[in-house]
């Protein structure tokens, strides 16, 4: 081969081949790594997807198990709310025996508090203060909030009475009404 096409051949025969192939490898190979990472992430996306999607049925099956309860407690917010805590205590109170459990007082607040105060939704606030044991109280106060479920516990004070067995419970909570 003659010297003077040597220099020539070796750059335009193997090095500029070699840097455009090695050029084309890199851009295929950056083009690969961006079409991963585009992958992951949507794969990533696609189960988060997925998983709000069973999170979201399973959420139905629970509102769809509390349709039957829904009408009742809708016709809680139309009943008067001190009427309906004062008759359900009572009711509470008629199971017990003697000093278990007892009412020994009910008041209506007049100016709202706690959450209620700071929402713009109708709320009124019940004191009420208990006597009992401690099982008795804690029965009482299951049936209370489960049977109405539009009150809020805001105040909750526990202190024992002179009779080491008895319990006195000074409650309030927030009552939530219609608009």
């Amino acid at each position: 081969m003659n010297p003077f096409y040597k220099q020539p051949v070796i750059i335009f025969g193997v090095v500029a081949p070699l840097v455009v192939l090695f050029g084309i490898l890199g851009a295929v190979l950056n083009y690969r790594s961006g079409i991963e990472s585009t992958y992951q992430v949507r794969k990533e996306q696609h189960a988060q997807d997925q998983k709000v999607r069973r999170e979201r049925e399973a959420l139905g099956i629970k509102i769809r198990e509390q349709n039957p309860h829904m009408t009742r407690w809708m016709a809680l917010f139309d009943k008067a709310v001190g009427t309906s805590v004062n008759s359900l205590v009572g009711d509470v109170q008629k199971r017990y025996k003697g000093d278990e459990f007892q009412k020994t007082s009910f008041q209506r607040l007049m100016s709202p508090g706690g959450i209620g105060a700071a929402s713009k939704q109708p709320a009124m606030q019940l004191k009420l203060t208990f006597r009992g044991t401690y099982r008795g109280l804690q029965n009482a106060f299951l049936e209370l909030e489960t049977q109405m479920p539009h009150l809020q516990l805001d105040i909750f004070k526990l202190k024992q009475e002179v009779n080491r067995n008895l319990l006195s419970a000074d409650i309030t909570y927030t009552a939530w009404q219609k608009e």
